[in-house]
Parts: structure tokens; C-alpha cells; sequence
């Protein structure tokens, strides 16, 4: 196949929800690698939004080729061409290389004051999604973008810009824009009642973090909807307690738990149902927190621990995965993480014994002695 066919395959499958057999996947994957040098910027846009839509992150070969055509395309790319492909390495959780970043940034540069508002939140969510501080010219193309944007812009533009912004304002302490207290402004005239519930969440998550998290000279005033501690925080309530999950790691922790003589609860709320922790433990007030692939990146260059053509052992948290903590952090004496990828190594009952036991310890619990 040449470079459009390989894209437009792709892209039938993103279009239709089809995921492809494991021979469709490797033949795709094949084919990316052996035309990635003739691909145009369409072609890179619409395989990286493929993938991203697909939820398929390509193998090593594929991805350095898709990373070598954005780093060769990227100054003939389109507003389309850069949201859609920062979108996807922001949807994959794909850390990409310095040279692949920096062929994006000087991207938005260049096309973000003419950047569409879907657009415009597909590439400020990326950054925030994948943890990445813009620099000052990519905060101004951005922000420009925003505020021409603004008479266009839905409930969902508007929920995802004010979460990215507050996002890396929390996490990565960069300075919120003169137009985020106008985005709250116009979240101030959506009716909640027709709004998607997810869209309501996600107002409801950023006016947490801007409220608790989010200090000093970055605070700036703003005008919260009236709805928000009423109407969003129920939503926001009703996903904590839609997304519980228990899993095999996470019951086995817990019962290693009761064995060692501490008392616990599994999927514990907090803050009347706003938050919940995988294991509490009652007596000691400290919160666990089991963290599964979801809040680790893919790296790109395979990383420490990953066979030839595998995806990267995921060592590099989410900033999703901090702003839990740093909630966490203000109502429970200690919050504990346990890697899955950490516990995965941990081989006979006996270890894992001692390798909960250690982590308790460092939380400051002291376990009962031994009957």
C-alpha cells in the first residue's frame, strides 16, 4: 500500500469502531513503517488519530516512524493536522521524543490563533493530558486561539480548556491565562440541565483543583456557576461511585492486609462520596491506592524492562495520578501507592507479605506482633 491507502485503512477502521484481527494490525503496523518516510501531513494526521481512536498503541517500529514523519511534516501541517495528532499522543498517553515535541510545538505556534475551537481543546488537553508544560509562545498561540474561539465554543470545548488549565496550573505550575476567568464566565450561562454528564464532571474536577490546589500568584478570581457545588458535584459523585472497580491485585492486597492484623475497608468514600480510595486503613487514617497501566505513560523509546517491539514498562505517572494524591493528601494522614508493575514482580506468598508489610511501615503503621 502506498502512504494515503495505508492512512485511509486506518482511518475505516477508527471511523467504524472496527477493531482489526492481529494479522490487519501487524499488516497496518508493517505498512506505517515502510511508508512512513513518503507520508504527507494528512497521511500522519489521520494514522496518529487511527491509533488514538482505536486505542491501539503501534509497536516500537511504527511508532518511531510516525514520530520521524510528524518531525518531517510539522511545518507544512494545518490546524487539523496538529490537533488530531496531539490529540492522539495525548489519548495513547505516548511520551514523545525532545525532537517529535518540539516539531509539535512550533507547530501550534504557527497554526494556533487560527485553530478551530475543537481544535484548539484537542491540543491544550494533550499537554495537560500527557503532563508537558507548554512554553510561553505555546501558552500565547493557545490562548489567542481561545479567545477567537470563544463565541463558538460548546460545553465540552469549554470543560476540557478549564481542566487542562487547571491541570498543569496544579501540576506543572504554569500560570493560568488572562481568559480563563471568562471560560467560567461562560460556563456560568450553560444550562446544566442539558449539559452531558461528563462535561458537568469535568467542570466540577476543575473548579476542585483551582479551588484546593491551585495557589499563590497563579490563584486568580473567578465566577464559579451556581450550579457547581449542587448540581456538578452529584455528577461528580455519581462517577466516583460508577467507577469502582475491584481487582484481583487489589483483593489480594487487601486480604495480605488483614492477614498482617490491620484493620481496613475496600473502596472507602470520602468528603460525603467525593472521593474513594482503594484500601483505607480505619485505625491509621492512611489511604492505598493500587495503580494499574491507566496511570502510567507509554514511553516511546521502549523503555527499561519492554522486549524489542513492546510497549514500554510504565514507570512515568499520569497527572491524573498526582492530582489524586494531592486530593487524597489533604484528607488522609498518608496516601501509599503500589505499582502494579512493582507488584507484578513480587513472586510467593511470603514476599508479597514482606513487601506490604514494608510499605505499611513506611506509612508510619505499626503491625501487630505475631500470635
Amino acid at each position: 500500500m502506498k502512504p494515503q491507502e495505508t492512512a485511509n485503512t486506518a482511518w475505516s477502521f477508527a471511523t467504524l469502531g472496527l477493531m482489526p484481527g492481529v494479522a490487519a494490525w501487524a499488516a497496518l503496523e508493517s505498512a506505517v513503517v515502510r511508508v512512513g518516510p513518503s507520508m504527507d501531513p494528512q497521511n500522519t494526521a489521520n494514522i496518529a488519530w487511527s491509533f488514538g481512536t482505536l486505542g491501539l498503541m503501534p509497536g516500537a517500529e511504527a511508532r518511531a516512524a510516525l514520530e520521524a514523519a510528524v518531525v518531517r511534516v510539522g511545518p507544512s501541517m494545518s490546524p487539523q493536522h496538529t490537533a488530531n495528532t496531539a490529540w492522539s499522543f495525548g489519548t495513547l498517553g505516548f511520551m514523545q521524543r525532545a525532537e517529535t515535541r518540539a516539531a509539535l510545538d512550533a507547530a501550534v505556534v504557527r497554526v494556533g490563533p487560527g485553530m478551530k475551537p475543537q481544535e484548539v481543546t484537542m491540543t491544550l488537553s494533550s499537554y495537560a493530558t500527557l503532563g508537558l508544560t507548554p512554553g510561553a509562545e505555546v501558552r500565547a498561540a493557545l490562548e489567542v486561539a481561545v479567545v477567537r474561539a470563544a463565541l463558538d465554543m460548546n460545553a465540552q470545548h469549554v470543560a476540557h480548556m478549564l481542566w487542562s488549565f487547571t491541570t498543569l496550573a496544579a501540576t506543572r505550575s504554569v500560570p493560568l491565562p488572562a481568559c480563563y476567568p471568562a471560560l467560567w464566565l461562560a460556563a456560568c450561562g450553560l444550562d446544566v440541565g442539558s449539559l452531558k454528564d461528563v462535561d458537568v464532571r469535568m467542570m466540577y474536577h476543575a473548579n476542585r483543583i483551582h479551588t484546593e490546589l491551585v495557589g499563590g500568584d497563579m490563584r486568580v478570581e473567578a465566577t464559579f456557576p451556581p450550579w457547581i457545588m449542587l448540581e456538578a458535584r452529584q455528577a461528580w459523585m455519581r462517577g466516583v461511585r460508577d467507577d469502582v472497580t475491584v481487582s484481583t491485585a487489589h483483593k489480594e492486597i487487601a486480604s495480605i492486609i488483614g492477614d498482617l492484623g490491620v484493620p481496613y475497608d475496600v473502596e472507602s468514600l470520602s468528603d460525603g462520596g467525593c472521593f474513594s480510595v482503594d484500601v483505607f486503613l480505619t485505625d491509621h487514617d492512611v489511604a492505598i491506592e493500587i495503580d494499574g497501566p491507566t496511570h502510567f505513560f507509554n514511553t516511546s523509546d521502549g523503555g527499561e524492562g519492554a522486549a524489542p517491539g513492546d510497549t514500554a514498562l510504565r514507570t512515568t505517572r499520569t497527572p491524573k495520578t498526582p492530582l489524586r494524591d494531592m486530593f487524597l493528601g489533604r484528607r488522609y494522614r498518608t496516601v501509599l501507592s503500589v505499582p502494579l508493575f512493582e507488584w507484578e514482580h513480587v513472586r510467593g506468598s511470603a514476599e508479597k507479605k514482606a513487601y506490604v508489610a514494608a510499605k505499611l511501615k513506611s506509612a508510619g503503621v505499626s503491625l501487630p506482633a505475631p500470635t
